[in-house]
């Protein structure tokens, strides 16, 4: 008996193969078109559903690659100004490490950085290369035991940030500095205003490591040790493990400690609490003080606090929204298959009464149709992969990721690629197995097989919900669009494409004064360019600091008003072409202009006057433009005049109400950006002239611009993403969605071919025959919108609630939209339609 077993086992093999997968395939082989249109759409949909993954997956693992990862924290400082206004920073005292360290013994690892806004110039002297960056930390050698940061080489490979004057380049940054030459043991002069006090030092370079993953918040191109700043600040050492914040002198650094028993963290916040508040109370009584300790895996989706100024900070809402979206255009593609499989069950009504007739059995038929689904999701899932493939470098740009082929044809990729085409093959499969297998015999074989109405009311709808999911999208999409366009064409980016924003940093002072006038003169002289100003930083992005300051006004009352002040020389109203209410812009041929100022409405409408009113208005407020805490008491006050009343507009996202706001012709100490307004024709030559100019007057600085429009699209990085892909996406939708119909309205065609050929014989005209099958979809097309519209007005509005300043939700967007999706509908159902209405009648009653 175990003899004929074993002999049995290769005919039983034989016949599972024989009975289930060659009809299986070779049912696909003869309705090629059918299986490619399926195979098409699935395909589709699926490689949607990948590229999101890719996404949502990178999103999730930042910062999960440290060596420990769950037990690493960072610490910040946040503060609530008497005004109400709240602003947190990624610092802290620098000595507060080394207290956890040695008051709590589950803290085993500690390491800190500085790192500054204002750009740091590197210049390899010997090939006269500068670099102008923001991309560069100073730290503490211990950092490197808390991050992940692969050496690929280093003239001491045990310690590489060991040596005091050592610094650590990237790749990228490597071949930026030296090229093909191995920069290892080459010197580079570095200095930066702050942390070198504009002083120019040398560093060594003692190492390149790998660069960094873009799924990681902390990315410099430079690790320079902090300890070369020694130099500069000869306490730095003794700063850094003693400093704790009560001193004027303390230092502060971006701190992360690896704790292994997480249940002291509450402990440690609690005790870091009180610490602030007393610092915070010698400083200004009326301002509060909140440490942050948080996860170094949750930095990235902190919408509070930038932790890293090269780093945009993730939305979980968005994330969530990318899941949304491929799980829709998972449904409008399983809702394809679904409704090509049903419909196209006729032509394979026969063959299913022939082999039930002969004991063929419902389970055995159910498991084909099974395979058959399996086979063709197998066939799409690996047309997707190659797809995702292709398409990879345009969604790279599209989500500012840096993904390869080595994401796509991983373990994890591969896995969920199965994942997704086993969901798809139990969802799209399983009803049209259980709805062909349970075809009538002796109904089908006696030629009175008919849809029964249960199963047309389901197959419409499912396209209902399938257009409904389009017109969802659509309308999504144009609202998200719309919103974008209105945030970036506020009054400030007007020209935004014109206007020139040169950093004015690593260097200030009385002589740098005189060379930027020396320099704007050279630029009126000779390029004729006379809108140039040195001002704030535009448009604030959400992780800048205030710029508040206090403001009285006696002529009106003795309130004293926390105001935003915008600091800019005479020329910055014209530059950026601020509109005037009332009054006049400042002067230079009038000296007392230098203390005067500019009021917005705003500010008008909270002093209770109109613009007129306020024009001759005393204003006294602090000498020098400050970020934070109570003015300089050695300086007095100044006392100047309101001069004009401008419009208002947005300096900063409209996630924020435009607050009153005043404008100073006098620039601010630290925050210094040039911008020049360009004519719009031949703006790369200017460009050119510009650098050539500038390389004159400020020959040991880099040459670093952008244009105010990309600044605006940097403000609202997260939002044009989603506009980006909501706006790809729903067509993608949209198109699934005309694949599925086209195959309805061919199925459709089919089907009624005879009752065309007789309407066509009693003088039906081609256009009657049209309408006739365009009625036929109306109903759905009706129903989709009715079940759509609301749903994506609710969305919609949720959606705009982040935003102060919103675009209407009118009418004509949600008819846009349905008009849209109708016109697709019927060139789709048209094509076919006509088609089949020019056949000839005589062919169509004979059947051919």
């Amino acid at each position: 008996p175990c003899l004929l077993k074993k002999a049995h086992q290769p005919t039983l093999r034989s016949t599972m193969l024989q009975h289930y997968f060659l009809p299986a395939a070779r049912a696909l082989s003869k309705q090629r078109g059918y299986a490619a249109l399926n195979t098409l759409g699935l395909a589709i949909g699926l490689a949607a559903a990948l590229l999101i993954f890719l996404y949502v997956r990178d999103e999730w693992s930042f910062d999960r690659h440290h060596p420990y990862a769950d037990q690493t924290y960072r610490m910040a400082w946040g503060v609530e100004l008497p005004s109400g206004e709240n602003f947190a920073f990624p610092a802290t005292p620098a000595g507060w490490d080394d207290y956890l360290k040695a008051t709590y013994p589950g803290v085993t690892a500690i390491g800190g950085y500085d790192a500054q806004g204002m750009p740091t110039t590197l210049r390899n002297t010997a090939k006269d290369k500068i670099v102008l960056t923001e991309d560069i930390i100073w730290a503490e050698a211990g950092l490197l035991d808390i991050l992940s940061v692969p050496i690929l080489r280093s003239s001491d490979p045990a310690q590489p940030l060991g040596a005091v004057n050592s610094i650590l380049l990237s790749e990228r940054a490597a071949n930026r500095l030296f090229g093909e030459d191995d920069p290892v043991g080459q010197t580079l002069s570095v200095s930066h205003t702050w942390s070198t006090r504009g002083q120019k030092i040398d560093l060594m370079v003692t190492g390149v490591f790998r660069n960094l993953p873009s799924n990681t918040h902390i990315r410099p191109d430079y690790i320079a040790n902090i300890l070369s700043l020694k130099a500069i600040t000869p306490q730095l050492e003794n700063q850094l493990h003693t400093s704790m914040g009560a001193g004027d002198s303390d230092f502060f650094a971006q701190t992360l400690f690896v704790c292994q028993d997480p249940a002291q963290i509450p402990r440690i916040q609690a005790d870091l609490q009180q610490r602030a508040s007393e610092i915070i109370a010698r400083f200004d009584p009326q301002a509060k003080a909140k440490p942050v300790v948080i996860p170094i895996r949750e930095a990235h989706f902190d919408q509070q606090i930038d932790w890293a100024t090269d780093h945009r900070s993730a939305n979980r809402r968005y994330i969530g929204i990318f899941v949304g979206i491929a799980l829709l255009i998972l449904l409008v593609a399983c809702i394809n298959y679904v409704n090509l499989a049903t419909a196209r069950s006729v032509s394979r009504a026969k063959e299913i009464g022939l082999r039930k007739a002969v004991g063929g059995q419902r389970t055995q038929l159910f498991v084909q149709f099974m395979l058959e689904s399996a086979l063709l999701a197998g066939l799409a899932m690996i047309s997707a992969i190659l797809l995702v493939s292709v398409l990879l470098p345009a969604f790279n740009t599209l989500t500012d990721k840096t993904f390869g082929l080595s994401h796509v044809f991983n373990g994890a990729t591969i896995a969920a690629a199965g994942g997704i085409a086993l969901l798809v093959t139990l969802l799209a499969g399983s009803y049209p197995a259980f709805y062909l297998s349970g075809f009538q015999p002796a109904a089908v074989l006696k030629g009175r097989f008919a849809f029964r109405p249960g199963a047309n009311r389901f197959r419409q709808f499912l396209t209902t919900v399938q257009f409904a999911v389009a017109v969802t999208l659509m309308v999504g999409a144009a609202v998200v669009v719309r919103q974008l366009d209105f945030m970036r064409n506020s009054k400030l980016n007007e020209a935004g494409k014109q206007i020139l924003s040169i950093r004015y940093g690593g260097f200030a002072g009385p002589a740098t004064d005189a060379q930027f006038g020396r320099f704007k003169a050279m630029l009126a002289q000779d390029l004729g360019l006379d809108a140039v100003t040195l001002a704030n930083h535009l448009p604030r992005l959400d992780f800048f600091g205030p710029i508040d300051m206090p403001m009285q006004f006696p002529q009106v009352n003795a309130e004293q008003r926390q105001w935003f002040q915008l600091n800019g020389d005479f020329d910055f109203p014209k530059t950026f072409q601020f509109k005037l209410l009332a009054g006049r812009d400042f002067d230079h041929n009038r000296p007392a202009d230098s203390s005067a100022v500019l009021l917005n409405e705003t500010a008008v409408r909270a002093l209770g006057l109109t613009p007129a009113e306020a024009v001759g208005q005393t204003i006294i407020r602090p000498a020098i433009a400050i970020s934070y805490g109570p003015p300089d008491s050695t300086q007095a006050p100044v006392s100047g005049q309101v001069i004009g009343v401008v419009e208002d507009f947005p300096y900063r996202s409209m996630r924020h109400q435009i607050s009153p706001l005043a404008v100073a012709p006098k620039p601010h100490l630290i925050d210094r950006i040039i911008h020049i307004r360009l004519d719009a024709r031949d703006i790369g030559s200017r460009i050119a002239a510009i650098e050539t100019t500038w390389r004159k007057i400020f020959p040991d600085y880099g040459f670093d611009y952008w244009f105010v429009d990309e600044e605006f699209g940097r403000m609202y990085a997260n939002e044009t993403q989603v506009a980006a892909l909501a706006k790809q996406f729903s067509m993608l939708a949209i198109f699934l969605a005309c694949m599925g119909l086209y195959g309805l309205a061919a199925f459709l065609a089919k089907q009624r071919t005879r009752e065309i050929g007789i309407r066509k014989s009693l003088g039906a005209s081609n256009l009657q025959v049209l309408a006739l099958f365009l009625r036929s979809f109306a109903p759905t097309l009706l129903a989709a919108c009715c079940l759509g519209i609301p749903l994506a007005l609710v969305l919609s509005r949720r959606w705009l609630q982040n935003f102060e300043y919103q675009i209407p939700l009118s009418i004509g967007l949600f008819a846009g939209a349905v008009l849209a999706v109708a016109l697709l509908t019927a060139l789709t159902v048209g094509y076919e339609s006509l088609k089949a209405a020019r056949t000839n009648p005589v062919q169509a009653l004979a059947g051919e």
